[in-house]
């Protein structure tokens, strides 16, 4: 008879599962195409999902099984598949659909990652080149972000005035770990910076794409900003990337001295409790620990470092 421990072992082995194969749904737009072609009063075959998705109907067919049999789809007894509105909603806005991108690429490094975890082995964590879809995800997912919680919510919050004088222009701004980019506040000046060339390029294309003029970008580390930036920025953000630096407290060091006097520092990253917690230390395990040991003397922080450090 199994154990209360055996079936909880069994839904995380089944949920990672459905978790895959959401991600791949999510990367061929099979999603979308569920929710466009299917309704509760209109439930389709896989070959007309296949057909709006441009996929093989038989990969179609078994793809929706796993994810109905995980009562993410619904199926009736001619083997037609439809989402209820509430799912549409969610499968097509919930950011955790997006967050399962990672699982794939996170595998991808598995090697790597053994190496850096056994004693003997000589390697010390995984270089940002060593990610390479990681960093496009990502762009997407903050992109959302920003649009839809740091813009409208944080920044009027921020106090100091800042939300105003970044409306008003004439602020000059420095986010380091900018990633693919976001644009937002077109009176002010923005330099965003970033250690990872692939991002410095997604967000030149993302600035050439949307014709911004009040923005650059420069592939640099935060531990050794160029010199003639001293008492150059008003305000400088780190959202969601201090933990992944090998020394922040360098680049704190640093950014204090590129502010102007009276500047403002504003640093945002994670925090949660309860089951959510797993997943944020599973990031950390196949992500952002490894890139911020890469590098000795690193301080190894990890994406729950915590309000102590």
């Amino acid at each position: 008879m199994s154990s209360d421990y055996d079936r909880q072992l069994l839904t995380y082995l089944t949920g990672g599962m459905a978790s895959l194969a959401l991600a791949l749904g999510k990367k061929l737009g099979l999603i979308e195409a569920l929710c466009e072609v299917s309704s509760p009063s209109h439930h389709v075959t896989p070959d007309e999902v296949a057909e709006k998705a441009k996929c093989k109907p038989r990969y179609v067919r078994e793809w929706l099984a796993c994810l109905a049999c995980a009562n993410l789809f619904q199926v009736d007894d001619e083997e037609r598949f439809w989402v209820t509105e509430e799912q549409k909603k969610s499968l097509l806005n919930c950011p955790w659909i997006a967050n399962m991108g990672f699982i794939p690429l996170f595998a991808d490094v598995r090697d790597k990652l053994e190496d850096a975890f056994r004693a003997e082995n000589p390697r010390l964590g995984l270089d940002y080149s060593d990610y390479s879809k990681f960093y496009e995800l990502m762009a997407g997912i903050s992109e959302a972000r920003h649009r839809e919680f740091l813009i409208p919510n944080v920044v009027p919050d921020l106090g100091h005035g800042i939300g105003d004088r970044l409306v008003a222009g004439g602020m000059k701004c420095l986010d380091i770990g900018c990633g693919g980019g976001s644009h937002a506040y077109p009176k002010s000046e923005f330099i965003g910076l970033d250690l990872v060339e692939e991002a410095i390029k997604s967000a030149n294309e993302h600035k050439e794409e949307e014709g911004t003029k009040n923005s650059s970008y420069v592939c640099c580390d935060a531990t050794k900003l160029p010199d003639e930036w001293s008492n150059t920025f008003d305000f400088v953000t780190i959202f969601d990337a201090c933990h992944d630096q090998t020394r922040p407290d360098l680049s704190i060091r640093e950014i204090h001295r590129v502010l102007k006097p009276g500047g403002l520092l504003r640093q945002m990253d994670k925090r949660d409790d309860g089951l959510r917690c797993a997943m944020f230390y599973a990031c950390s395990v196949f992500h952002c620990l490894p890139v911020g040991s890469n590098k000795e003397g690193a301080l190894c922080l990890g994406t729950m470092w915590g309000w102590k450090e």
